[in-house]
This record gives structure tokens, sequence and C-alpha cells, in this order.
């Protein structure tokens, strides 16, 4: 069995994405609990430590480590396949630390200091 890392994590209504790697890459997983399905796709960031997803619509947050700047990258599933859409950046008043973003029904929350910013996938 391969080793796996995480790198982030989102749930949108009962639904959970992970944003995972092993040494055959980076990958996205999305896993419903109510029926089990879990389904898989190649993550077109590649590293990432942060994710929002609505529907089709996911938004990526490239790392970043003590910048108050931020890029992030926008997503479409296009036919079963996670292809960026546009990429932006965001500057914050403060520096944003590691694990300071999270993911929540279409929103992605990104701490600096002692604010937080929301944007919307």
């Amino acid at each position: 069995m391969l080793p796996l890392g995480g790198s982030a994590g989102a749930t949108e209504e009962a639904v959970a994405w992970l944003a995972w790697y092993s040494p055959e890459g980076s990958f996205l997983s999305r896993v419903d609990p109510a029926t089990g399905d879990v389904s898989t796709y190649r993550n077109p960031l590649g590293d990432t430590d942060g994710i929002a997803v609505r529907g089709t619509r996911m938004l990526l947050s490239h790392p970043f480590h003590d910048r108050p700047g931020v890029e992030l990258s926008r997503a479409e599933l296009v036919d079963g396949t996670w292809v960026i859409t546009a990429q932006e950046k965001l500057r914050l008043p403060e520096p944003v630390g590691r694990r300071c973003v999270q993911g929540r029904d279409g929103v992605l929350w990104i701490r600096a200091g002692d604010s937080w910013t929301q944007i919307e996938a």
C-alpha cells in the first residue's frame, strides 16, 4: 500500500471533499456518507491547501505560508474532469498561516491574523 497525504478538506452539505496526494499524483475525492459513494478526480492544481465546492464549481487555494497574498484558482467539472477556468490573487491585511483555510458549502474561509475572509466558489 502506498502512503497517502492529505492537504485540504471541505464539506458541501452532508458530502465531504478531500484533496490528497500520493506518489502517483494529486487527487480530489468526493465522499457521500448517505450512499457510501466515492468519486475521485485528478486535482487540476496539484498542490492545494484549501478547497470549497458548490455543485460543479470549485475554488482552490495555492499553498501560502505567512504571506498576505493568496493565489486562488477557480475550476469547473467538465466531462468528469476538474478544469481550471480562472486564477486570481487576493490581498489580505495580514499574513495567512498554515492550515488557516476552511471550505464549507461553497465558501472558502481564510483566516489572516484575527479576521476571516470568505470567497464564494
